[in-house]
C-alpha cells in the first residue's frame, strides 16, 4: 500500500534528468511542497512561492520546486508530516498543533508569556532554542528551511470581555496544542479543539465563546465578524504560534555540495526572521478591522498579566514534564527557553 502510495503521488521525487535534457533548460531536481493554505493567503504570496522562485533562480534552473496549497496533493493537514517523512512530499508547510505529540518541544514556544511580541524577533529566538535542544530529536532526519512565528496571539470573545483572570470561567475557548489549552484550563476556562477554517461556524454558532489566535489570521478569516472583544497584554499578546517550513533530509542530501549550498543560503535564521518582518505587517490591518467593526480592544494591565502569570504554572510544569520523559533535563530547557527568549526581547 504504501509503496503504491509512493508511486501514485510522489516517487522518484527527486530525479536526475540526462544531460541533454538539462542543457535544454530542464531541472536537475524537482521537489513537491505541500500545504494546507490557501494559495491566496500570505504564506505563499509571500513566503513559500517566492521562496521557490528563488530557489530556482539562484540554481540557475537546477532545482525546480512545485509547490501544491491547500492539500492539492491529498490527505489532511495533519497528514502533513508524514507525508514528508514517507518521502510523499519533500517539503511541507505547517504548524506544531497539526501533529499532536510529534513537536512538543516546538510547543514550548508556544507556551504564555514565552514571546517577545514581534515576529521579527520571536522567530530567530525559536530557531535558536531549536537548534540547540531539539534539532537531534524532533527535527532528526529533517532539513529545517525556517521556523518562524506568528504575530502576538491573544485571546478573543464573542459575548463575554475577558478583562481579569476571573472572566475567563466558564468560557469555551479554541485553542491550537496542547500546552495553550493547559494554560486556558489553569485560567479557568475549557479548551476546545477545533480545526482553524471551522472557528469562525463555531464561534457564531456560539458552540465556543472565542478562541485563543494570532491577530494577523483575524482578518483573511474575518473573525472579528463573530468575536467582539480582543483582550490581551498590550503589544505582546499572550503567545506566538510557531510555523515550520521542512524539507525531508534524504531529498537535501541527493543534492550535490553546491546545490546544498543553495537551500542552506535560503534556510535559518535570517529567512525565519525575514518571514517573521512580513508577519509582523499583518497585525495593524488586523486590529484595524475590529476597530472598524465597532469590536473592543481589552488592555490588561501590567498586574492583572502577572497573575495571568503566576496562574499558568501548571502549563509550564506540564511541558517540563514531557520534555523529562521524553529523557530531556526539562527544568534545563524552560530555563534555558527563557534565557534566549528574553535575550531576543521577551519582556
Amino acid at each position: 500500500m504504501m509503496m503504491k502510495r509512493r508511486h501514485l503521488l510522489g516517487a522518484g521525487l527527486t530525479l536526475a534528468a540526462p544531460a541533454t535534457l538539462r542543457a535544454q533548460g530542464a531541472p536537475q531536481f524537482t521537489f513537491r511542497l505541500h500545504s494546507f493554505s490557501s494559495p491566496t493567503a500570505l504564506d505563499h504570496t509571500l513566503h513559500l512561492d517566492p521562496w521557490a522562485e528563488k530557489v530556482a533562480k539562484e540554481s540557475n534552473g537546477r532545482i525546480k520546486i512545485d509547490v501544491f496549497p491547500a492539500m492539492q496533493l491529498g490527505g489532511q493537514p495533519r497528514d502533513l508530516v508524514q507525508q514528508l517523512e514517507d518521502g510523499v512530499v519533500d517539503i511541507i508547510w505547517t504548524v506544531p498543533g497539526f501533529t499532536p505529540g510529534r513537536f512538543m518541544g516546538t510547543e514550548g514556544l508556544e507556551l504564555p508569556f514565552m514571546n517577545t511580541g514581534l515576529s521579527a524577533t520571536e522567530s530567530p529566538a525559536a530557531m535558536e532554542f531549536i537548534g540547540k535542544h531539539l534539532a537531534d530529536t524532533e527535527y532528526r532526519s529533517i532539513k529545517i528551511i525556517a521556523v518562524h512565528s506568528t504575530d502576538r496571539a491573544l485571546v478573543h470573545t464573542s459575548r463575554k470581555p475577558i478583562r481579569t483572570m476571573e472572566d475567563f470561567r466558564g468560557l469555551k475557548l479554541r485553542v491550537a496544542g496542547r500546552f495553550i489549552g493547559e494554560a486556558v484550563t489553569a485560567l479557568g476556562g475549557t479548551p476546545v479543539g477545533i480545526p482553524l477554517g471551522g472557528v469562525y461556524e463555531a464561534t457564531a454558532r456560539n458552540q465556543v465563546d472565542g478562541f485563543l489566535i494570532n491577530w494577523a489570521i483575524t482578518q483573511p478569516f474575518r473573525l472579528y465578524e463573530v468575536a467582539k472583544f480582543h483582550s490581551e497584554p498590550a503589544g505582546v499578546g499572550l503567545f506566538q504560534g510557531m510555523i515550520l517550513t521542512l524539507m525531508n533530509g534524504r531529498s537535501y542530501n541527493r543534492l550535490p555540495p553546491d546545490l546544498k549550498a543553495v537551500i542552506d543560503a535560503n534556510s535559518g535564521p535570517a529567512l525565519a526572521a525575514d518571514r517573521g518582518r512580513i508577519w509582523d505587517t499583518q497585525t495593524k490591518p488586523a486590529v484595524d478591522a475590529a476597530i472598524a467593526a465597532g469590536n473592543e480592544i481589552i488592555s490588561i494591565s501590567p498586574e492583572e498579566k502577572a497573575r495571568w502569570r503566576t496562574a499558568v504554572q501548571p502549563a509550564y510544569d506540564a511541558w517540563i514534564a514531557e520534555m523529562t520523559r521524553r529523557g530531556r533535563d526539562g527544568r534545563a530547557m524552560f530555563a534555558d527557553l527563557q534565557a534566549i527568549t528574553a535575550k531576543h526581547g521577551r519582556a
